[in-house]
């Protein structure tokens, strides 16, 4: 990865953008104090996360943006952009596959930083992340600024040991082991939270359990109460539908036995109807028979009058005359009785009408009454039913309030006793034994170093097995890679002879023979000539026919009669003559004549055609045969080679493994024994730190406890403040309730009395409109006896007349014959005898209407008798009906369905044994006391709580233990990357001090064993002196001994870039000359950009980039091409 350029806006001095370009590996910053040279460094430093603006040399970040001058304002933006050449892939992760890098950081004065990788925004880590491991970072080994050099030489040992850790590549495992220690100690301090929140969960849910198992019984028992409860209600609304099913029974047959009143009730109208049509019929026809008769007795009474019984029959005249005044006395008695009925039964349903009416309006305020009376019985029973609900409310929070005071009573007792069970504990605790943990962490402490060096000695092991296996796995790969080049080469040799095979082949027997026999026949045309390669295919197309040909040494001596047909003989001559005759131009327009192209495209004047042959590209294969043969023996050579390489590595392979399984299991022994000490250790220190915890748990226990009693004194007051005001609106409510029952109950009592006195005035209602009917009734046949009698008095009247005129007639006629008056005689008798008769008949039918008329007195009443009823059985069924409504409704309300309710029901033969139970389960719940309903949920919820806690607790413990794996494992690797890279710096600085030198020696040493923790100090004895201390150099001395270490580290690990600032400012011309080659030769592998204003160090510069500041304030670029410069110079 090669720094290619750097661009620059906004930043200090640098106001434009300004790119710096790296096109060399020894590139010079030059220019004079004060230009904004080392403005560069401070870039490259700050884009790579420098976040301290000491090391920017400012005092806030904000100082890194151009602050004016004084030709130019302030700007509010900076922007710093590095370029990455990573064509090699040496960049980490996913940033490998880029063959170029950007990296960019903005910064406004608003204080907002940002970062982009490739153009896309990230975060400083990501930044940190891309570099780690490389060398390069804000403060590496990499940036050597102005006055670095005297404090990498004065540096503290841990400060010396953070270069090597860069070098070594141990920055990425150190950033690592530092967040995986951080995450160890966040999950222990989680895991001891988790533990005393776990203990306080167990007593909450032992605690909870058993309210909760209370709680579960309650429900149990109140759940059984009130499916008791609905099954009662179950039962009554049965009753209730059993009782309807009689009442609609009744009412339907009372419905019945009313239709047939109506329907007799019609009978009899029709009856009384055909009667009273009768009864006039036989009226008429009684008047008819009296009209014969007495006109008969008259014609009688004349006949006998002229007889000798004319005295005789005027007596019997005098004593019918008398009769029917009689009859007519009596008849008109009779019309005087009926007209008084009639005028008594008038004045009756006169009194009676009035009454009725008046009962009618009566019985029309009753029932608004009833009607308003019920309403504000609705409106009590509803009052007295949210009122009783409101009540029932308030009960439940009594009794939960109850419940809740008594629990946080039993609480406050629970905590006394486990207050006092916390002090015995605390008393009873004892420490383990400090010097027997001493003497254990000694003896592990051992172990693991062996196991730590054995670890080491396993790494290398492992790391020259694993090195083995890849060159193996690599030689066999490229084996396989060039057994596959092989085979494909020969495939290829052997085609391309197959190929000349063919066109070489002579199918003519008779060619074949005669050629056989030419000595002068030396091969054929494509065998013998040479044609360079740019020309064969022009000759090809040229000559496609002569390819084929044969080529004769003596062409005068063939036979050429005997040559046979289609055969094609050139001489030799010919044959070298004929590649100067191909004719070939590069443009159509210098065409004068047809000729072909080195492509083999023939043309002409204006023209131009492929030309195909039969024997096209031979040429060139057969030119390709040696290059071929050649490449497939070296392939052959090369497959040979890799396989006695390959059983070499395979050997070398095998030896490595068995060390390296000789060593695991010594390490494994060893790892045994110090997982069993170590068991050992952590059961007495967890054992202690067990008592310690218990102490502390127990000490932050009984502290809860005392601050959960204070709390639990405030909850007592808040409770009994609640039950206080809970107690008084139950007494409010129940003072409400007592007379608005009272009101109830006068309500209903006044209903009563309402619906007695309907009932009253309904029956006296009925007798009047019965008494009204039989007046009706009797005005009625009054009126028509009347009519009857006054008819009967009118033939009476006549018949009388009749007589009269008879007797007179009698008197004056002078009489019959005996014959004739016993016919008349006998007339008049049977005219007596019909008018008897007729008179028999009207009194039947008469009869006839006074029974039917008598009938529908009696059906009307019972008419009257049965609505009476049926409104009774409607009023019944009324009630059923909002009985009914009422328990449906409070089985709905309840969300008890029927088929629950038949469950139950199997367990009990009726009603009372329902009842029965209730009452039993009802007083095992007020046995139960108080109980905290919540206490359940509360249960189910802290296990759940306590379950994620344990299974939290689980992966913490998991969790715990893969991060101590791995520190363990980054500890192990750290050891050994820091080993290896300790001694190779070691001695590649023993080597370089010398040179920059010119003698002396140098080396590092270590402060501590442990390689995890120990420093690094430098020792040096330039030549000729026998320092004790490195403080004891001089300035140049100091800035030489650094340069070697910083030389000795790029050896190892070479960063992509190095920047120097003005490293050689302390050091004279000799020294210059020997830092200067040693950096010229370090730049074959490393990029150096270094600021200098020494003419040696510029003179080994390849590039020279001057910054200058003709504009106060404003630095600008200058770049220089020594070599370019120089041929300029030298041309010039």
């Amino acid at each position: 990865m090669r720094l290619k350029s750097i661009k620059l806006a906004g930043f200090k001095s640098f106001v434009d953008p300004t790119t710096v370009p790296f096109q060399s590996n020894m590139t010079a910053i030059v220019g004079p104090n004060g230009c904004g040279k080392s403005n560069v460094i401070d870039a490259v430093r700050w884009v790579m996360g420098e976040s301290s603006a000491r090391h920017l040399r400012g005092e806030s970040m904000i100082d890194v943006i151009f602050n004016g001058s004084t030709n130019r304002k302030p700007i509010s933006r900076a922007s710093i952009e590095l370029l990455f050449d990573n064509s090699e892939g040496r960049a980490a992760g996913e940033y490998a596959k880029f063959a170029e890098i950007s990296v960019k950081r903005e910064v406004t004065r608003e204080g907002q930083s940002k970062y982009f990788l490739n153009g896309i925004s990230c975060r400083r880590r990501d930044v940190t992340d891309l570099f780690l491991g490389t060398g390069l970072g804000p403060r590496s080994y990499a940036i050597i600024e102005q006055g670095m050099i005297a404090r990498i030489v004065e540096a503290k040992p841990e400060e010396l040991r953070t270069y090597v850790e860069e070098a070594a590549g141990v920055s990425k495992y150190r950033e690592r082991r530092r967040e995986t220690e951080s995450r160890i100690s966040r999950t222990r301090e989680n895991l001891d939270r988790l533990d005393d929140l776990s203990n306080e969960l167990g007593r909450q849910l032992d605690r909870l359990k058993r309210q909760a198992d209370a709680a579960e019984r309650y429900k149990t028992l109140k759940a059984e109460s009130r499916n008791l409860d609905s099954l009662i209600l179950w039962y009554k609304q049965q009753a209730q539908n059993e009782k309807q099913r009689t009442v609609l029974l009744s009412k339907s047959e009372c419905q019945k036995y009313l239709d047939q009143l109506a329907s007799a009730l019609s009978s009899n109208e029709r009856a009384r109807v055909d009667a009273q049509v009768a009864s006039e019929d036989a009226n008429q026809a009684l008047d008819e028979a009296n009209t014969a008769f007495y006109s008969h007795a008259a014609t009688l009474s004349r006949l006998e009058a002229s007889k000798e019984s004319y005295r005789q029959q005027i007596r019997q005249l005098s004593a019918n005359r008398e009769r029917i005044d009689a009859e007519i006395n009596d008849l008109q008695q009779l019309i005087m009785t009926d007209r008084d009925e009639g005028i008594t039964a008038v004045e009756g349903q006169s009194t009676l009408s009035p009454q009725l009416e008046k009962i009618g309006m009566d019985l029309e305020v009753i029932e608004d009454s009833i009607r308003a009376s019920e309403d504000d019985l609705n409106t009590l029973d509803l009052e007295q039913g949210h009122l009783s609900s409101e009540l029932g409310r308030v009960k439940s929070d009594l009794t939960r309030l109850e419940a809740a005071k008594q629990g946080l009573d039993r609480q406050q007792s629970l905590e006394i006793v486990r207050l006092q069970q916390i002090d015995q504990a605390l008393s009873g605790l004892s420490d383990t034994d400090p010097n027997l943990i001493s003497e254990m962490r000694v003896n592990v402490s051992e172990l693991s170093r062996r196991i730590d060096k054995e670890g080491i000695e396993l790494s290398e092991l492992k790391l020259t097995f694993d090195q083995s296996q890849d060159l193996v796995l690599y030689e066999e790969e490229s084996l396989r890679e060039l057994q596959g080049l092989c085979q494909t080469a020969g495939a290829e040799l052997d085609k391309t002879r197959r190929i000349i095979e063919a066109e070489a082949r002579i199918d003519d027997h008779e060619i074949s023979a005669w050629v056989a026999h030419q000595t002068s026949i030396v091969g054929r045309v494509v065998e013998r000539i040479q044609i360079p390669a740019q020309d064969r295919a022009a000759f090809e197309a040229a000559y496609p026919e002569l390819l084929g040909a044969f080529v004769s040494d003596n062409f005068e001596s063939l036979p050429l009669e005997s040559m046979p047909s289609g055969l094609r003989v050139v001489s030799d001559k010919y044959l070298n003559a004929l590649p100067q005759r191909i004719k070939k131009v590069d443009a159509l327009q210098s065409v004068s004549h047809e000729g072909y192209t080195e492509s083999g495209l023939r043309f002409g004047r204006g023209w131009v055609e492929r030309v195909t042959g039969r024997a096209t590209g031979i040429l060139d294969l057969k030119a390709r045969v040696p290059d071929l043969e050649q490449n497939h023996l070296e392939i052959s050579d090369q497959v040979t080679d890799l396989e006695e390489q390959l059983g070499e590595s395979l050997d070398a392979r095998d030896l490595a493994q068995d060390q390296l399984r000789i060593r695991s299991e010594l390490l494994q022994e060893l790892e045994k024994k110090s997982v069993t000490l170590s068991h050992r250790l952590i059961g007495l220190e967890a054992r202690d730190q067990e008592i310690k915890a218990s102490r502390e748990r127990l000490e932050l226990e009984k502290q809860m406890l005392l601050d959960a009693r204070a709390q639990e004194q405030v909850e007592h007051s808040v409770l009994d403040r609640e039950l206080l005001e809970v107690t008084q609106l139950e007494i409010s409510i129940q003072e409400q309730i007592n007379p608005l029952r009272q009101s109830l109950d006068n309500q209903k009592a006044a209903l009563g009395r309402l619906r007695d006195e309907r009932h009253n005035l309904m029956n006296i209602r009925s007798d009047l409109r019965v008494e009204i009917e039989r007046l009706s009734g009797i005005k009625s046949r009054s009126d028509k006896q009347i009519e009857r009698l006054e008819n009967q008095l009118s033939g009476l009247q006549r018949e009388r007349a009749a007589l009269s005129q008879n007797s007179e007639r009698l008197m004056q006629s002078p009489g019959i014959s005996d014959d004739e008056l016993k016919a008349v005689v006998s007339k008049s008798q049977q005219l007596e005898r019909e008018l008897q008769l007729a008179r028999q008949k009207l009194g039947d039918k008469d009869q006839i209407l006074r029974d039917l008329e008598s009938q529908r007195v009696s059906i009307e009443h019972d008419r009257e008798s049965r609505s009476q009823a049926m409104s009774e059985i409607r009023l019944t069924e009324q009630a059923i009906v909002i009985e009914l409504n009422r328990l449906n409704g409070e089985l709905k309300s309840r969300g008890v369905g029927e088929i629950d309710l038949l469950e139950v029901e199997k367990r009990f033969k009726d009603g009372s044994v329902a009842e029965a139970e209730l009452c039993r389960i009802e007083m095992r719940i007020e046995r139960l006391g108080p109980i905290n309903l919540v206490a359940l949920r509360e249960y189910q919820k802290e296990l759940e709580r306590k379950s994620e806690l344990d299974h939290q607790y689980a992966e913490l413990r998991e969790a715990l233990a893969t991060l101590e794996d791995a520190i363990r494992k980054i500890d192990r690797e750290t050891r050994s990357l820091f080993r290896n890279t300790f001694d190779a710096i070691n001695r590649s600085f023993g080597e370089v001090f010398p040179q920059l030198f010119g003698g002396g020696e140098a080396w590092l040493m270590l402060t501590d064993e442990d390689l995890l923790s120990t420093g690094v100090t430098i020792m040096a004895r330039p030549p000729g002196k026998r320092n004790s201390s490195i403080y004891l150099l001089s300035g140049g001395e100091k800035a030489l001994t650094a340069l070697s270490l910083v030389f000795a580290i790029f050896q190892l690990n070479p960063a992509p870039f190095c920047f120097l600032d003005e490293v050689d400012a302390p050091l004279d011309d000799a020294n210059v000359g020997r830092y200067a080659a040693a950096v010229a030769k370090m730049s074959e592998s490393v990029q150096f950009i270094f600021i200098t204003h020494n003419k040696i160090s510029m003179e080994r510069a390849e590039q020279l980039m001057g910054v200058t500041m003709s504009e106060p304030g404003v630095s600008r670029l200058v770049s220089v091409d020594i070599e370019r410069a120089v041929e300029l110079a030298t041309t010039g």
